[in-house]
């Protein structure tokens, strides 16, 4: 606080002013820290004196006696210098744009010649710092703008005795959300407001999606449409004594990256390799429904001939440029350039992991391994009559547009036709609610239910949720529900661990939840036989609202590893929940437990003791998970 008086007979007077509101609101100030009858002094970090504000002789003197800034430690205590003075320095948002600039590239630091020039101008600048004056009431003031690209500065003066002085320096800079945005609308007088409700910008989205755009717009909406749809292929193949290896990169006009090595199994030179590398991203193309396609490698002579720069004299390369060839002719553009290795790390580096006895790929690279030259045909496989099937007649009916001859199996299959649809030779369902269905004959219906059912990714479902994981798996036949029954019914394992209820039932009560995520429940299950990494309990989390069951394997059951999971699992995942609900396990039944629940908010409630039926939801997913892992890990019970 700082109370000023022009003349010294009015300072009593003033001190009196102050002192009646410090006793009006029960206010107290430190002796110590008070100082009177003062003609100058320190206030805010700045100097106040008769004359005006000046600033504070140890800031610029700090600022003085810096040097050249050697890391971005270094130039961050710069700016943060340069803001505390910042009143004192016109256009100080631009002075210090390249201290910004720098600071940009962290893990590259440098001082350039900008940096060490903008330096210089503000110890400069600040040698000889301006004094600040307070206007006189009523006074006419002069507001000078200066606009630059990228910052705006001004600078409030008066006129004392045909002699400008300044009042207040502001600086600041523009960010590229505001440049592009209401300045430019400003210019024309207009004023962005967003969109109320969705109700007033109806008729506004009609118009523009029924106005028939000109010509030219169209071709050049054509034109960055094409840009947009390119995607971009970096192949590299090597080859050494051990064997031949191949690396592709195909990134989506999106930026979606996706990486595979080959490994060739057959005796090839570095230019086979090439060839056999874009042969392959060609396929992978292909099977993505890719339609232009830049290619980049660093092969010159792979490039020069599918441009014709070359002559493919060997036969081996004649052959290698047919199929590319092939291949391309598919596409709408397609475009191969020669680049340099270093341009090409990536690739070379994933060809020369797949061509050494290295296994060490990175986990986002898939590995696949080529028997045979892309350029030889395989031998034909013995040819097995296919049995017939409920497909033979949409299949007919919808390549061949043959019908049967009897007129009401043909109105039946016509009908039946309109559900289903021919695409590249096979047969698909047509679906509401989800992506076409492929078609499966009896044997290959087989084949699904018992790779959904018990592979690598079953885990023994019910005859019901059998047949709906196939159908969003993508498949359907017309006897999926029946089929599904009568396999689980066939399999022992679920027949052996199947949960047999005795009790009679009895009537639910449901325990409601407001809003998803909000209600869980928490249960502790094991201990198990040991598992890989010592673990041997399994900890589930149970939404009330949506039934999401969240199940992670644990080594220890303590309270802190408890607040991990639930930091971890739920917390980070779904967010704060209202009620969490637990058993009287001492995991959960202590002070650090209910301590971290009342720090975060967290309602938590204890179950029945002795009651687990009070819990019924959490105890039938118990239950289900349980079953789950006997059916799967039945022989290694």
């Amino acid at each position: 606080m700082l109370v000023k008086s022009r003349m010294a007979k009015d300072h009593v007077v003033d001190l009196d002013e102050a002192f009646s509101t410090l006793r009006k609101y029960r206010m107290k100030l430190n002796p110590a820290k008070c100082a009177f009858g003062v003609t100058s002094g320190k206030f805010l970090g700045f100097v106040i004196t008769q004359r005006g504000i000046e600033a504070n002789p140890k800031k610029i003197r700090a600022l003085q006696e810096m040097v050249p800034s050697r890391t971005v430690k270094e130039v961050q205590r710069l700016t943060g210098r340069v803001a505390a003075l910042g009143r004192f320095v016109s256009r100080s948002a631009e002075r210090c744009l390249p201290f910004f600039a720098a600071l940009k590239r962290p893990k590259d630091f440098l001082w350039p010649a900008e940096c060490q020039q903008a330096f210089e101008e503000l110890k400069h600048l600040l040698a000889s710092p301006p004094l600040l004056t307070k206007p006189q009431q009523g006074e006419l003031l002069y507001l000078y703008l200066a606009v630059f690209p990228v910052a705006v500065s001004s600078i409030l003066v008066r006129e004392e005795n045909r002699l400008q002085r300044p009042v207040y320096y502001t600086s600041w800079i523009v960010l590229e959300e505001l440049r592009s945005g209401p300045f430019e609308l400003g210019e024309f007088d207009l004023k962005y407001r967003p969109r109320p409700a969705i109700k007033a910008q109806a008729l506004a989205d009609f118009i523009v999606e029924c106005t028939v755009p000109d010509k030219a717009e169209l071709e050049l909406a054509s034109t960055e449409q094409t840009l947009r749809s390119t995607w971009t292929l970096h192949v590299d193949g090597s080859s050494n004594s051990v064997g031949g290896g191949a690396g592709l990169i195909l990134t989506s006009p999106d930026g979606v990256v996706a990486e595979q090595a080959l490994r060739l199994k057959f005796s090839t030179s570095n230019n086979v390799a090439e060839y056999e590398t874009l042969i392959t991203g060609l396929k992978l193309a292909r099977e993505l429904e890719v339609k232009d396609l830049r290619v980049f490698s660093d092969s010159q002579l792979v490039v020069n001939q599918i441009l014709g720069d070359f002559e493919a004299r060997e036969p081996t390369m004649q052959e290698y440029l047919r199929k590319v060839r092939d291949l391309t002719s598919t596409l709408c553009s397609f475009h191969i350039q020669h680049i340099a290795r270093s341009e090409n790390l990536i690739a070379d580096q994933l060809s020369k992991l797949a061509s050494s006895r290295m296994s060490e790929l990175p986990k986002a690279a898939a590995l696949e391994y080529l028997q045979m030259p892309s350029t030889k045909e395989p031998e034909p496989a013995l040819c097995i009559d296919v049995e017939p099937s409920w497909m033979d007649e949409l299949v007919i009916y919808l390549q061949d547009d043959v019908l049967p001859i009897d007129e009401r199996e043909a109105r039946r299959v016509k009908c039946l036709a309109s559900r289903y649809i021919m695409y590249e030779g096979k047969l698909y369902r047509r679906s509401f609610t989800s992506p076409l269905l492929r078609c499966l004959r009896p044997s290959e219906a087989d084949y699904a239910m018992r790779e959904v059912h018990e592979e690598i990714c079953g885990n023994h479902l019910g005859g019901r949720a059998l047949a709906h994981k196939i159908l969003r798996q993508g498949y359907y036949w017309p006897t999926l529900q029946k089929d599904t029954l009568d396999f689980v019914r066939r399999c022992d394992r679920c027949q052996r661990n199947a949960n047999i209820q005795r009790r009679p039932s009895a009537p639910l009560t449901s325990i409601s939840s407001s809003w998803p995520f909000a209600q869980w429940r928490i249960d502790i299950l094991g201990p198990f036989p040991l598992a890989t990494g010592q673990r041997k309990f399994l900890v589930v989390y149970i939404d009330y609202f949506t039934k999401w069951v969240e199940a992670e394997p644990a080594v220890r059951i303590t309270e802190q590893k408890m607040q991990d999971f639930i930091w971890k699992s739920i917390i980070c995942r779904f967010g704060l929940p209202y009620i969490l609900i637990s058993d009287n396990g001492r995991q959960f039944d202590n002070a650090r437990f209910r301590e971290f629940c009342s720090e975060l908010g967290i309602d938590h409630r204890f179950t029945s003791v002795a009651h687990p039926q009070t819990n019924g939801e959490t105890e039938v997913t118990n239950r289900t998970i349980l079953q789950g892992l006997k059916a799967r890990l039945d022989q290694s019970k």
